[in-house]
């Protein structure tokens, strides 16, 4: 072996061995905020895992940023520095704030279990800058969205979780719904009652699903616009499956909204050129909100749309599940004014014709009622009929199919009926737009 290979080797060799010993060194000072953090785990074994996962990463880069000093050595000033970098790495106020917290949290249970003295993250306050760091969607850059080619041109790419990348936009407009309670629904959690309509259970019971809060349980009616898009059709297309939305993929935190969420950003800054970045997915949420308040929905009711907490002492007595009578009135009056999303409709939709049916027959499991009172003064005499989910309006002269649609065989059933009450329900009909009431007609026996 030459001298310069015998160097060559030996510096090899050196460098090794100090990168074994600096590396060591590292797992012993990390092993102090590891027994830290499985203290705090101990208090409270019931925590998610996502929970667990979050105060680990944000223990482990603090301690990554404060060199890893022994846990009696961080001072306020560590704390400080940390939370400066995480402003300086573009995250919100509210995020930083955030991260401080939970080093209190995990410092506090430090000083129960004698590892600490004092709290240095107490008095380490962010302070807020001004506005929002998320934003509302104004009305042209919803109709910026959905002219988009996801709703123009089928774009459904695998990356968005294909028919997810259609649905959960509309969703979340017309819900007000956080990405990931959308994303994490089943063909079951679309449920029907009669003579409301279809409803999302947004809920927890599925092992894979997790809310922010209690409050996040609810139910929220699906809105007459999402139908006509063919909301439902979609849902009846998907029985057999369990996820709503089959193509999404999880996370590694187990988010499946979470690629998504990110496909959406990048779409919305590339695709549809919307550029403020304090606009993103959540603010279909911020959008929600904006307009019940413009159209004059109750906070109360609102408030149970979107699962957010009210104070109000009054919301603690009474049925934990809002009611749905109250809801679906809500979202009836919920309107965008200026958007104009006809070109996504399969079904025939009237905006003035509202799910006040007043039933007049019932047979056959079908329930068939007028909504005259609300229909424009021009129109002629229809039905509304409802089976088992479907929905179809039919003409009473006629017995022309106007919208929606009935298995084959109720159809022939409901034309018959027609054809024997034909001139009873043109009276009832015109009888019934002067006083709101109509009456009742003999069931097919």
């Amino acid at each position: 072996m030459d001298m310069d290979t015998a160097v060559a080797s030996y510096v090899a060799d050196s460098t090794h061995v100090s990168d074994a010993l600096h590396m060591q060194a590292h797992h012993a000072a990390l092993h102090d905020y590891e027994e830290l953090h499985a203290l705090w785990v101990k208090a409270a074994p019931d925590r998610r895992q996502t929970t667990l996962d979050d105060y680990w990463q944000v223990l482990k880069a603090f301690a990554d940023t404060s060199g890893r000093k022994p846990l009696t050595d961080i001072t306020r000033k560590d704390v400080i520095a940390f939370r400066d970098q995480l402003l300086a790495q573009g995250l919100s106020a509210a995020t930083a704030s955030h991260r401080v917290g939970i080093l209190k949290t995990l410092f506090n249970v430090g000083i129960g279990y004698e590892l600490l003295t004092l709290n240095p993250a107490t008095q380490v306050k962010t302070h807020k800058p001004d506005g929002k760091s998320r934003v509302a969607f104004s009305t042209d850059d919803l109709q910026r969205i959905f002219n988009s080619p996801i709703f123009t041109d089928n774009y459904l790419p695998q990356v968005g979780g294909r028919e997810a990348c259609y649905w959960l936009p509309l969703l979340a407009l017309f819900t007000g719904a956080r990405v990931e309670e959308l994303a994490q629904l089943l063909v079951k959690d679309v449920r029907y009652v009669a003579e409301l309509g279809h409803y999302l259970n947004i809920s927890d019971e599925a092992e894979h699903a997790k809310l922010k809060n209690a409050s996040s349980r609810r139910r929220v009616p699906v809105h007459p616009i999402l139908v006509a898009c063919g909301f439902i059709d979609y849902v009846q297309q998907n029985k057999s499956g369990k996820l709503l939305f089959p193509y999404l993929k999880p996370n590694p935190r187990g988010k499946l909204g979470g690629y998504f969420s990110n496909f959406f950003s990048y779409y919305l800054r590339q695709r549809v050129r919307i550029t403020d970045k304090r606009k993103v997915f959540h603010s279909f949420r911020h959008t929600f909100k904006d307009i019940c308040r413009k159209v004059g929905i109750e906070e109360a009711v609102h408030d149970a749309l979107t699962g957010h907490t009210n104070n109000a002492v009054s919301r603690r007595y009474g049925n934990e599940q809002y009611p749905l009578e109250p809801l679906f009135a809500a979202m009836e009056r919920y309107d965008i004014a200026g958007l104009d999303l006809a070109h996504l409709y399969r079904r025939h939709y009237d905006p003035l014709r509202k799910h006040d049916l007043k039933l007049i027959a019932a047979f056959y499991g079908v329930m068939i009622g007028f909504v005259a009172a609300r229909t424009r003064k021009d129109a002629a005499p229809f039905v509304v009929v409802l089976c088992n989910g479907a929905e179809a309006g039919i003409e009473v002269a006629s017995n022309a199919l106007l919208f929606g649609q009935l298995p084959t065989n109720k159809l022939l059933l409901v034309n018959a009926w027609i054809e024997l009450h034909r001139e009873e329900l043109i009276a009832s009909w015109h009888a019934g737009r002067l006083t709101g009431e109509f009456m009742k007609v003999a069931p097919l026996r």
